[in-house]
């Protein structure tokens, strides 16, 4: 998978880390979830089949803790008393807050985009830039 047990380690108590090593094919449902539910937002544009590929210190930071943060929010139900309902609400929205804005392109994360068999990159992208030459109306 995308995530390892240590990426939970930056927003879960120790406690809580005991509880996940104890829910491993949960946890494993709940990552799969979070996949599809961030590639929703963002498989229009970037190659999310890539992004997920990637491993260690070539997966993208951001994607990373938005996964660990969605996933945890998808899992709360299972752990005891809904351990930390108000945190993980709190980072499940700010996750969602940042996948909108790369739809919107209001942020540009660095994720692989599509390629053509050419070998052009973005080509999803429906933003394209340029004009037609200036018409000069000399008559």
């Amino acid at each position: 998978m995308f995530l390892t047990v240590t990426d939970y380690q930056s927003v879960c108590t120790p406690f809580e880390m005991e509880q996940l090593s104890a829910l491993t094919d949960d946890r494993l449902v709940a990552e799969r979830a979070a996949m599809e539910q961030i590639s929703a937002y963002t498989r229009s544009r970037y190659d999310m089949e890539k992004a997920f590929a990637a491993e260690g210190n070539d997966r993208n930071a951001m994607l990373v803790q938005c996964m660990v943060n969605i996933t945890l929010w998808l899992m709360i139900h299972r752990m005891p008393e809904n351990m930390g309902h108000d945190r993980r609400e709190c980072l499940y929205n700010e996750a969602i807050a940042w996948l909108k804005d790369v739809q919107a392109s209001k942020a540009s994360p660095d994720l692989p985009t599509y390629t053509d068999e050419y070998g052009n990159e973005d080509v999803n992208n429906p933003v394209r830039s340029g004009c037609m030459p200036p018409n000069r109306y000399d008559y």
